[in-house]
């Protein structure tokens, strides 16, 4: 992690990270769209964020009872690959992202240094979705039978997933902000100075 950080303090150059954000953006847009579409033909009977955060077992086997009934089963096993994509997709924008807006603050800023801490963080989203489908891989092994606990873990990871992924949303818009108002109080300070120097 420390390598990460140390890293991505000045590299990759801010024209890479520009192109890599742009291209992030792309597959991930082509990731969700293609999740969706997945999800849709499954047939699932809720929204996808109201089974993750269900907590309970009981409901989970309800489900998936129905789409045994409908014969998706298969297609929303299907869903849950496209869906380690989108996650993949999530991880690379999210990071890039963040780290592109470090260079808005100079080098060795502490503004920089935050916003690489905020894009190791991110990491904590895709991670735990990661972990929140396979987890969804064993109890679809044993979609009627599975272990009641599995969908607490379940669960808890996707509510993790949430957590961070508000934490990302929230932590570029307010990254731009903090440059934009650093970069004004430099130019104000700036001028100051000039001012102090024509006196």
């Amino acid at each position: 992690m420390k390598a990460l950080y140390r890293y991505f303090l000045h590299s990759p150059k801010t024209l890479t990270l520009v192109l890599l954000t742009v291209a992030s953006l792309v597959f991930n847009l082509w990731a969700s769209r293609i999740l969706t579409e997945s999800y849709v033909a499954s047939k699932f009977p809720v929204p996808y964020f109201v089974a993750q955060l269900s907590f309970n077992p009981e409901q989970l086997k309800t489900w998936y009872a129905f789409l045994i009934e409908h014969g998706t089963l298969n297609k929303y096993l299907q869903t849950q690959h496209i869906d380690s994509l989108f996650i993949l997709s999530t991880l690379l924008l999210h990071s890039f992202a963040l780290v592109l807006i470090s260079r808005l603050f100079v080098a060795e800023s502490k503004g920089r240094k935050v916003m690489v801490i905020c894009a190791l963080i991110s990491a904590i989203a895709p991670i735990s979705d990661q972990l929140e489908n396979l987890v969804s891989y064993i109890m679809l092994a044993d979609p009627q039978g599975f272990f009641n606990g599995l969908a607490y873990i379940y669960s808890s990871f996707a509510a993790t997933k949430f957590a961070f992924f508000v934490f990302a949303y929230l932590a570029a818009p307010l990254g731009i902000l903090a440059a934009a108002i650093s970069f004004l109080l430099s130019r104000i300070a700036l001028n100051r100075r000039a001012d102090g120097y024509a006196k």
